[in-house]
C-alpha cells in the first residue's frame, strides 16, 4: 500500500503490516506528528494478535508545513475512503481506530460504512486551550505556530516525527470535524471502544462521555486512562491498550 507521492519525511510512515483476515486501519493526529505516533502501538497489536494492520499517512502530513496548510477535510476524507477499500479488499473483517482528530475521522467513517467495529483514543468534540479561539486574531498577522519538536524527540527518544511548526489554519479544520461528527454521532451504530487519558490537558474533560452517550451502538465501552495526558506516543498507558483492543477485538471478531 502506498501513501502520499509527494517526498515524505523519514519515518513518518506510512506503515503495513501483514496479517490475518482482521484488519485494522489505524489513523494518526492532526497535531502535525505522523504516522510516526502509532508505530508501537501497530507494532505491538501485529505482534501479539497477528492483525494485517495499515496506518496510513494523510494528506498534508510527513511532506511540509506548506502542504498541511493547503489541504482540505476533503482530501482526508477521500484518502481514507480509498485506504479502507483496500484494506476491504484484503480482509474479512475491519475494524477502525484513531488518535486525537484520527479519533474524529474514525467516528466519521463508521456513518458511511458498515464497520466490525471502531476504537478511539484521547478523541474531542472540544478542545480546552482557549488559544483555540484567538486563532482567526493571529491569523491576521502570522500563518505558522512553531512546534517544539527538538524537545518531542527528546522526550520520545527520537522516535517522533514531524514539523517543526504548523499552519493556523489546522485549527478551524479540526473545528469543521468536531462539528460534522456531533451532529451524526446517532449514526454510529458499529461495537465502539473509547480511550482518554484523565489528564488530557487538550480536549474537553466530557469528550469521551459525549461520544458515548450519543452514539447508537449497542455494545459500547469506555475506559479512563489512569496515567495518560494527550500524546499517544510512549505512553505510560501503553501496554493497557494494547491489551483493552485485543480483548475488544477478540469480543467483536471471533
Amino acid at each position: 500500500m502506498k501513501g502520499n507521492k509527494l517526498k515524505i519525511m523519514p519515518g513518518a510512515g506510512p506503515f503495513y503490516f501483514e496479517g490475518n483476515e482482521i484488519g485494522l486501519l489505524i489513523i494518526h493526529g492532526g497535531g502535525g506528528g505522523t504516522c510516526a505516533d502509532l508505530k508501537p502501538l501497530a507494532e505491538d497489536l501485529h505482534a501479539r494478535g497477528d492483525y494485517t494492520i495499515y496506518v496510513p499517512l494523510l494528506p498534508g502530513f510527513g511532506t511540509t508545513p506548506e502542504d498541511l496548510k493547503n489541504v482540505h477535510i476533503d482530501d482526508w476524507k477521500s484518502a481514507l475512503d480509498k485506504d479502507l477499500g483496500k484494506l476491504m479488499n484484503k480482509c474479512d473483517m475491519i475494524v477502525v481506530g484513531g488518535h486525537s482528530m484520527g479519533g474524529v475521522l474514525t467516528l466519521l467513517l463508521a456513518t458511511n460504512y458498515n464497520l466490525d467495529g471502531i476504537f478511539t483514543i484521547s478523541t474531542p468534540i472540544g478542545i480546552r486551550s482557549f488559544l483555540i479561539y484567538l486563532v482567526p486574531f493571529f491569523k491576521i498577522f502570522m500563518k505558522y505556530h512553531a512546534v517544539d519538536s527538538e524537545q518531542f524527540r527528546k522526550d520520545t527518544n527520537q522516535k517522533w516525527v514531524g514539523y517543526d511548526k504548523i499552519p493556523l489554519n489546522i485549527v478551524p479544520k479540526i473545528k469543521k470535524l468536531m462539528k460534522i461528527i456531533k451532529k451524526s454521532l446517532t449514526e454510529v451504530n458499529c461495537p465502539t471502544l473509547l480511550f482518554q487519558g484523565r489528564f488530557d490537558s487538550v480536549i474537553k474533560k466530557d469528550s469521551m462521555n459525549y461520544i458515548y452517550n450519543n452514539i447508537n451502538s449497542k455494545k459500547k465501552w469506555k475506559i479512563w486512562l489512569e496515567h495518560n495526558d494527550h500524546p499517544i506516543l510512549n505512553s505510560p498507558d501503553h501496554n493497557q491498550i494494547v491489551l483493552e483492543l485485543i480483548k475488544f477485538i477478540k469480543k467483536i471478531c471471533p
